[in-house]
């Protein structure tokens, strides 16, 4: 009798250890934690399967008493150990890279408010070039309340009305 391969087939996957499918547990779970954190927008993206968004739902209805709250996540771990998570994982992403976006682009107005109020006739005159609709006139009247206000230690009403302009402006792009 001939030994070769065809015979007798090589099994080349190692068996998952005891600690690597507790880890798998733990991060399904963690997963299943971040679902019950987000908004009923994103979790209908993600297409939950019927029971997965019943769990999260009972989840966000208990009481923190007694470690209902984290006996409720077992089970969403449990649920989502047959559940597809490369969907959820993608709007996960999509959401937290939206979000970050989201703040750089509050960032960038911020800065672009502070040249202003700064007295940077560059900074100006880069927006009155990249917004020719601009309400110039406006604009200088809200740079000028807003260092009043800053001068006299009012509270902020037209840096938040600056604010708010800067970004319809940036908006309408």
């Amino acid at each position: 009798m001939d030994n070769n391969s065809e015979d007798f087939p090589i099994d080349t996957d190692d068996p998952v250890s005891k600690s690597q499918r507790k880890r798998e547990m733990l991060a399904l779970q963690e997963l299943g934690k971040k679902l019950t954190e987000l908004n009923t927008s994103l979790l209908l993206k993600c297409q939950l399967p019927d029971d997965l968004l019943r769990a999260i739902e009972e989840f966000q209805r208990l009481p923190n008493k007694h470690e209902a709250r984290r006996r409720q996540l077992q089970f969403i771990g449990k649920l989502m150990r047959n559940t597809d998570t490369s969907l959820i994982e993608k709007v996960l992403n999509q959401d937290q890279h939206n979000a970050n976006l989201n703040k750089r682009f509050f960032k960038q107005l911020e800065e672009l408010r502070e040249r202003l109020l700064a007295g940077s006739e560059d900074a100006l005159q880069q927006l009155i070039l990249d917004h020719p609709s601009i309400d110039i006139q406006y604009l200088r009247q809200l740079i000028r309340q807003t260092q009043k206000e800053q001068d006299q230690k009012k509270p902020p009403s037209s840096a938040k009305k600056l604010f708010q302009y800067l970004r319809e402006l940036k908006q309408a792009d």
